[in-house]
């Protein structure tokens, strides 16, 4: 309350930016991973009743259905999962208090961010001037932000990082008032941002970092003390971890979009890990142009003698002595470093690898440390109405380009189109561009219009299959694609080239079974037939195909004796199903062997004894046999069923 009342103002304004800022994101759709933890999982579709299985399961589970090791050490995040398996009690699949709630809890990391950085940094008398406020109203308008709350699926970071904040806070508290409460309190909120997601664990080094840097009168004993809720949390979590997902896993997916530097030498690997560090630092301080994508090739694998590798490991040398200077003076340089380093360290593939190159989210810890660098560089400058003005133009500055990039997180149709512009060498993003226009083809009534998305989006495939031949998605979408514009032989081949990548995949063959039946409707037999046995190929078991082959040979190909030996296989697998033994009958009837035609029609009969057709095929094949007296009878039964036959 006291808090409340002192800063009023500072806190509706820094409440009023991160609202504004973030405003036009909450009519927004689910968007790209928001399928992976909400619509897609089958635990947090369960709503309160999938909270248990949240907990006792890799966070991956309830998508993937098993665990699946697609990064190295597995992700345990069951109290966002929770958070997202209550909304859906609630809200169901309506995202926007979803958006609203991330707004919100990026509202109050700013106001608690506030908080912290006020005891640190007491408020002159001018507050607008003062270096907490300044620097969390750069922290709140950074654009680099916009993945974190414009992502719902981001809620993990946001309840991480806000939990962590009141955690210090707590802890910051104790440091005041010397009430063990606030050790519990700061305790129990670390554990549950662990439980958000595990990359809280920066705040142990970032707690004693920050009071031994920025409160010189508080003794390393006081910044160790402060440590310890956070330290023994970490090994809290971690046995928690480790009882429902046991050992860390080491090993990743053997697999280029879940592991960029497959393909590289270790010097390769290290030398394109400090080319990714240079970019983490430019968009820091100039985050334009900002993508969502990454991923193989947009950041090219390099070797040492390139000239931004060479730059960047002379920068963070540089970047280290000046923190270590500043350590040692226990200054505010010497904080905002080991800040911006510790928060990035476990993002930057050095200590482990985390399935891709770089992700903009993964400076929003980072950015805490440039927002008070600079907030606190702004507070040196003897003119103060020049400081306030530098201070104004760098948030508006950021933002307007804040606001100007949630735009592009509308749906994933603007992402993958907006960003494709950027990562346009990445076989991720060049994909999911093919995918939106593959998406946008299906909703427009224009045939015009609707060629010209699917001619559009498989420019964008061919792309993504040039930088990444195997890559599965791509080659998939564009057989969905030739087959929209009708080119069912160009769709097979791409078909024929995933069940060469994934033998048996479902998708695949369900595409198969859709090219046979557009190329028997279209009159392309030929087409249909290499589709039909290509399906068998991977699953001859499958009684339905087996019976739409036969029927192809017996009906459209005019091959009643080649169709035989499928209809006979998909009665062997599905004996009951009077269809089936019907096409056999006729089969040999075409073939002129009206005694077992009639076996099978007498079989189908008792199988489905109201089915007129089967009791007129009956009566048809008794007549070629000379039977009249029988083939009367069973005709008349048929007509009795259904009169409609004898205009037939």
């Amino acid at each position: 309350m006291n808090f409340w009342k002192s800063h009023k103002n500072a806190i509706l304004i820094l409440s009023a930016l991160a609202f504004v800022l973030y405003a036009n994101t909450i009519s927004h759709e689910f968007v790209l991973d928001d399928k992976i933890v909400i619509t897609e999982n089958q635990f947090t579709k369960q709503g309160f009743s999938g909270i248990g299985d949240i907990f006792s399961h890799d966070s991956m589970t309830g998508f993937f259905g098993k665990d699946k090791n697609l990064v190295a050490g597995g992700r345990y995040r069951p109290l966002s999962m929770a958070v997202h398996a209550i909304e859906w009690e609630i809200f169901g699949e309506n995202p926007t208090m979803y958006h609203f709630i991330n707004v919100l809890c990026y509202l109050l990391t700013g106001v608690l961010l506030f908080y912290v950085l006020l005891i640190f940094f007491p408020a002159s008398s001018t507050v607008s001037a003062g270096i907490a406020f300044v620097s969390t109203t750069i922290f709140i308008a950074h654009p680099l932000h916009t993945e974190v709350v414009a992502n719902i699926k981001s809620r993990d970071e946001l309840m991480s990082i806000l939990l962590a904040i009141a955690a210090f806070a707590g802890v910051l508290k104790w440091l005041q008032e010397k009430k063990s409460i606030w050790l519990v309190v700061s305790s129990v909120l670390f554990l549950l941002s662990l439980l958000s997601k595990e990359s809280s664990v920066v705040f142990v080094g970032l707690v004693p970092l920050a009071i031994y840097t920025l409160m010189p009168k508080r003794s390393i004993k006081d910044a160790v003390m402060a440590a310890l809720p956070f330290l023994l949390m970490t090994l809290v979590y971690l046995a928690i971890r480790f009882a429902v997902i046991g050992s860390a896993k080491t090993e990743i997916a053997k697999e280029l979009m879940n592991n960029p530097f497959l393909n590289a030498s270790s010097s390769e690997q290290y030398a394109t890990i400090f080319l990714t560090l240079v970019y983490y630092l430019k968009l820091t301080f100039l985050p334009h142009p900002l993508t969502h994508d990454y991923y193989p090739t947009q950041i090219p694998i390099v070797e040492w003698d390139n000239g931004l590798v060479i730059v960047s490991v002379l920068a963070h040398i540089a970047l280290i002595i000046i923190g270590l200077i500043g350590l040692r003076k226990r200054n505010v340089i010497g904080f905002a470093v080991f800040t911006y380093i510790g928060g990035l360290i476990l993002y930057s593939n050095i200590l482990f690898p985390i399935g891709t190159f770089m992700n903009e989210r993964f400076l929003y810890v980072p950015t805490i440390g440039m927002a008070v660098l600079i907030g606190y560089g702004l507070s040196k400058l003897k003119n103060k109405k020049l400081s306030i003005a530098l201070a104004s133009v760098v948030v508006l500055s950021y933002g307007f380009k804040t606001v100007d990039r949630n735009f592009a997180w509308k749906s994933d149709e603007t992402l993958a189109l907006t960003d494709v512009e950027i990562s346009s060498e990445s076989a991720k993003c060049n994909m999911a561009a093919g995918l939106a226009k593959i998406d946008l083809a299906k909703e427009e009534r224009s045939d015009i219009k609707k060629k010209k998305h699917l001619v559009e989006g498989l420019g964008y495939l061919k792309k993504s299959l040039e930088i990444y031949p195997n890559y599965f998605p791509p080659m998939m979408l564009s057989g969905n694609a030739y087959s929209m514009l009708d080119e069912y032989q160009t769709a097979l081949g791409f078909y024929k080239n995933c069940l060469i990548l994934s033998p048996g995949h479902n998708h695949a063959l369900q595409n198969l079974q859709y090219v046979a039946h557009e190329a028997t409707t279209d009159g392309q037999y030929p087409i249909a037939e290499e589709a039909l046995l290509l399906y068998l190929k991977h699953d001859e078991a499958n009684a339905s195909i087996n019976e739409k082959l036969g029927e192809l040979y017996g009906k459209d190909l005019q091959q009643p004796q080649k169709g035989l030996p499928y209809l006979l296989r998909a009665n062997e697998l599905n004996p009951e199903e009077d269809g089936i033994v019907q096409k056999i009958g006729v089969a040999y009837a075409i073939s002129g062997n009206n005694e077992e035609a009639i076996k099978w029609f007498e079989k189908g009969v008792q199988l489905d004894p109201e089915n007129a057709r089967l009791w007129l095929n009956l009566g048809v094949a008794y007549q070629y046999v000379g039977q009249l007296d029988k083939a009367q009878e069973y005709m008349n039964k048929a007509f009795e069923l259904e009169p409609e036959l004898r205009n037939s």
